[in-house]
């Protein structure tokens, strides 16, 4: 049983996120968290990076509130970490927050369209490849 699960959230395929949360309940020990994690990939570059505000912008809150929206929708309270959300590539910001907070667990679609949830997405395979804990891809 796992301590604390941390699920990235693409706003654009949030469809995925309750079952994503189904599961996460299943593996949840006695007194864990379901922490979730959205990334912003529009900010990849160093020299983007350094002129963008530390604020989120207008449009970047509005999809952070979908995501807490979501969140709050479909993860008891009693079940509820934190909501992340950085800017950057995203299995690099999904690998450092979960170091950071020390999940031990991470849960990942396989792949966004519906044909292809049978394969896995780069950002997938770049997690289950570098994760130090264990990954759970949900197809």
């Amino acid at each position: 049983m796992y301590t604390n699960i941390l699920i990235p959230m693409d706003p654009d395929h949030a469809d995925l996120f309750p079952a994503q949360v189904e599961a996460a309940e299943k593996l949840l020990s006695s007194g864990g968290r379901i922490s979730v994690l959205y990334v912003n990939p529009n900010y990849t570059h160093s020299l983007m990076a350094a002129t963008t505000p530390d604020k989120p912008t207008e449009v970047e809150q509005a999809v952070l509130d979908q995501v807490i929206e979501r969140f709050e929708t479909c993860v008891s309270e009693a079940l509820r970490g934190q909501v992340y959300s950085q800017r950057g590539v995203v299995h690099d910001q999904v690998l450092r927050v979960a170091g950071r907070i020390q999940a031990d667990l991470i849960i990942m679609a396989a792949c966004k369209k519906p044909l292809e949830r049978y394969f896995l997405g780069s950002n997938t395979r770049k997690v289950t490849a570098d994760a130090k804990c264990a990954v759970l891809v949900q197809r």
